[in-house]
């Protein structure tokens, strides 16, 4: 990007290819966990829409973790800064995000998440430098009045406020003693990933005749996955419906305990826990239909997903879905918890194919409409310039 058109201090940065220094933004992006998750996901797409925009883009991931997300950074060429937090208030990390601000000439750091919206606003305070901050599904924060007021002090001098839902606008405004209207809604933003079906049945075993039910998610158990593999069970004894498999792409610490259920409930044959997968494109092209089954959300990336790859979606009415899925129309919605309601939504599905296309197709058009990377990363450019 030529000139100060972002409204933040600009650095010289020289380009092997040209005689001259162009004036680039250059832009901190920090962010805590080092997974496969909606957060990480939609953190390497803004990465890679600010850069294309002419930004000098630096992301900061902390140390320590599975490598998932730094390692896709570094194979697209950003430097990637990875300090130590060797406890829940370190001192040593601030000083670290300072040294790294002032040496790199950051021009703005944009925290994700409570613990690194939390210290880069710290470390932006003392710097100074403009800090913007965004909250997506983490709810944990509300509930302890030390992290509430840990992140309300510095909320109060960030440039902007960010929620990715208004679900999750509303919980910051309530937790963090804000008036509502100080807070932006930008919706997490997805590129399409053109999969291929027969890729994906192949990979699984799966044959024409049978529908495939995905789920995409950690296994947490926030995500409730024990309740859709419960309406398996329930989905198992409703008579009319041609075969179906479920399969759960995503790895964590409930495994186990899902996999218990699953032979507890003798479902060995139906739901298949898959794993962390880095074939999911061709999984969605392959599903019939795609299940969100979550106790908790922002804005989920897999839902966006499925929704660009024109699939019907069956979901909990819970964070910013509702605002993702017009109930009847582009989907179906259920309360969280409810077994049953999540089994005949699913049955409902399977038995109309007509029906759970046209819901695909109208999902298609909002995702690309209202939820591309393109339209979050143009938000995020205006709000750098504020």
């Amino acid at each position: 990007m030529e000139g100060n058109s972002c409204g933040i201090r600009p650095v010289r940065v020289r380009h092997p290819s040209r005689s001259r220094c162009a004036m680039t933004a250059r832009v901190g992006l920090l962010i805590e966990t080092d997974g496969p998750g909606g957060a990480e996901s939609m953190f390497l797409t803004l990465s890679r829409g600010l850069r294309q925009r002419g930004m000098d883009v630096r992301p900061v991931v902390l140390g320590g973790g599975m490598g998932w997300l730094s390692e896709r950074l570094r194979q697209d060429g950003f430097p990637v800064f990875q300090p130590a937090l060797r406890r829940p208030i370190d001192s040593r990390l601030v000083g670290a995000l300072v040294r790294w601000i002032r040496t790199e000439s950051i021009s703005l750091v944009h925290g994700h998440e409570f613990t690194m919206s939390f210290y880069a606003g710290v470390a932006g305070m003392i710097s100074p430098t403009p800090f913007v901050m965004t909250m997506h599904g983490g709810t944990g924060y509300a509930k302890v009045m030390r992290r509430r007021v840990a992140l309300a002090s510095v909320a109060r001098t960030a440039r902007a406020i960010v929620g990715v839902s208004d679900g999750t606008a509303m919980l910051l405004s309530d937790a963090l003693w804000l008036d509502r209207d100080q807070i932006t809604v930008v919706p997490n933003g997805v590129d399409a990933c053109a999969g291929s079906a027969e890729i994906g049945r192949t990979a699984l075993g799966i044959g024409r005749e049978q529908r495939l039910i995905l789920s995409v998610g950690n296994l947490y158990a926030v995500k409730g996955h024990d309740y859709l593999i419960r309406a398996a069970a329930t989905l198992r004894g409703i008579s009319g419906l041609p075969p179906w498999r479920v399969a759960i792409a995503g790895r964590g610490g409930e495994e186990q305990r899902l996999r218990e259920l699953i032979q507890e409930l003798q479902l060995e044959q139906h739901v298949h826990l898959l794993g962390l997968r880095d074939d999911v494109p061709h999984l969605m092209a392959a599903a019939d239909m795609v299940v969100m089954s979550s106790l908790s959300e922002g804005l989920p990336m897999a839902v966006l997903e499925a929704m660009l790859a024109s699939k019907p979606l069956v979901c909990t009415r819970v964070g910013g879905i509702p605002d993702l899925i017009q109930h009847g129309e582009s989907g179906l919605l259920v309360e969280p918890t409810d077994v049953s309601g999540l089994a005949h939504a699913m049955a409902d599905v399977l038995r109309e194919p007509q029906r759970a296309a046209d819901m695909g197709r109208l999902a298609h058009t909002a995702a690309v409409q209202r939820y591309s990377a393109r339209a979050m990363t143009d938000a995020y450019e205006a709000l750098y310039a504020l």
